[in-house]
């Protein structure tokens, strides 16, 4: 009898270490996490930065390109010049990047006509964005950077990933992972004087 009640307690005490176990996995490392996503809410990619091209840094000139968005109209980033820009890069995968695609929207509605926002997603084809800017229903320029000439010039290795540029070119901040809608106001607020 004693044996019995002994083989029951020890089983009851496996069960419950079993489901601790299984809860802390779940908590520490879910399923359901992007792949290369890290606790910071940035996800890593893989572009390939041109060999010897240093890195975009605060206070230096922001790369010039030249793309064409999903709605089939050319953008030239030295063409913006004379209002700041907001270059944005993700990617429909990424789950911070879809968190904040409809805030980063907003804040381009809010800053209309004194701040040009164009969202760059890296690595993807034009029919992917375009399902992903439709869905939820996203109005500043989209452009899908297939090849990820954008993202190594830029040598993005982590989305999302924001420059923001003032009006003569210069990167005035470089934030890798989420940016709050009024963060992202603070910055513009300060760039469109």
């Amino acid at each position: 009898m004693k044996s019995r009640s002994n083989l029951r307690t020890a089983v009851a005490l496996a069960v419950t270490t079993a489901v601790i176990l299984a809860g802390v996995w779940l908590v520490q490392s879910p399923p359901w996490r992007n792949q290369g996503a890290d606790p910071t809410g940035v996800s890593s990619v893989t572009v390939n930065v041109p060999a010897g091209q240093a890195a975009p840094a605060v206070g230096s000139a922001a790369a010039d390109f030249t793309a064409t968005t999903i709605a089939g109209e050319p953008v030239t980033l030295s063409e913006l010049r004379g209002q700041p820009v907001w270059l944005v890069f993700g990617a429909t995968w990424c789950t911070n990047c879809r968190a904040e695609a409809p805030d980063v929207d907003a804040v381009a509605q809010a800053f209309d006509g004194r701040v040009r926002v164009i969202s760059v997603y890296v690595g993807e084809d034009a029919a992917t964005v375009k399902g992903f800017a439709d869905k939820l229903k996203l109005t500043t320029p989209q452009i899908a950077d297939t090849s990820d000439k954008i993202s190594g010039t830029y040598a993005v290795l982590g989305i999302p990933a924001h420059f923001f540029i003032d009006s003569d070119g210069m990167i005035s901040q470089i934030t890798v992972g989420s940016v709050t809608r009024q963060a992202a106001t603070d910055v513009l607020s300060a760039l469109a004087g």
